[in-house]
């Protein structure tokens, strides 16, 4: 796992929450009735959280595989480790360290994964470096051949990313993209350039909320629709219930249940 993903799971926490619980699935079309029904539910997350809001560890559930994921910290509380464990055998799956400079940020991330009959284990490592607003990461595996890739983020004040490029091996471009903001934060557009950074293609969003939902009108030159977002809330204000709406209709159903200290 790496550092962005055990952010996505880490911004789950709400005040108090001892344990989140998150479902997903997707909608079903019954051949009989032709009404949209959720699936059983796909994935199954289980967050556990102390009382400081910190996630200690988590339980994973996924058609193919049950497993659980260990986070460990330092005595200033910032993420050092974290591994995964198969549920049924505790089997390490995956072990990731990450290190930071004097200003907190991360400067290096090593996820190592272990795999049963395999002469060597995997290893991805990520190395970060940072001048001014410009953040530059450079990845390699430890597999023959491999290619090496370095990714560049330029942020603004607000830290968000306005421009971002992937570039192969020193020379093939694997994406070049700017974004524009508004004021309150919202992506508007999102730049595909080409190597000679020319306009390829625009991306448009166009953020909306009238009090029963909210989301974006998406607009590029294949496609355009509107993806609404509909929540239902706990007596704490927490969300419990979301469906995820492309023109009215459903592509995704999330439920969370959330209990607290």
């Amino acid at each position: 796992m790496f550092l962005y993903e055990f952010e996505n799971y880490r911004s789950e926490y709400e005040k108090g929450a001892r344990k989140i619980s998150l479902r997903s699935s997707r909608p079903n079309r019954p051949e009989q009735s032709g009404v949209l029904q959720p699936e059983p539910f796909q994935d199954k997350d289980d967050l556990f959280f102390n009382r400081k809001g910190l996630l200690l560890h988590s339980v994973h559930k996924r058609k193919n595989k049950n497993y659980k994921m260990i986070y460990g910290y330092n005595h200033r509380e910032i993420l050092v480790r974290i591994m995964s464990l198969l549920s049924e055998t505790n089997t390490l799956q995956s072990l990731s360290e990450f290190e930071y400079d004097e200003k907190g940020r991360l400067v290096k991330e090593v996820v190592r994964s272990f795999h049963f009959g395999s002469e060597s284990d995997f290893i991805t490592e990520n190395i970060h470096n940072y001048e001014g607003n410009t953040e530059t990461v450079f990845i390699t595996t430890n597999l023959e051949d491999a290619d090496e890739c370095k990714i560049y983020t330029v942020y603004d004040r607000k830290q968000q990313v306005i421009e971002e490029k992937a570039i192969l091996n020193e020379v093939e471009l694997v994406w070049w993209l700017k974004n524009e903001y508004d004021k309150d934060g919202n992506l508007l557009k999102e730049i595909s350039l080409d190597e000679n950074g020319e306009t390829e293609g625009i991306d448009e969003y166009t953020p909306f909320d009238n009090g029963l939902s909210s989301g974006y009108h998406y607009k590029s030159e294949e496609t355009s629709y509107q993806r609404e977002y509909f929540f239902k809330y706990n007596e704490r204000g927490h969300w419990i219930h979301q469906v995820t709406k492309d023109d009215g209709e459903s592509k995704y159903f999330f439920d969370r249940t959330i209990e607290y200290y």
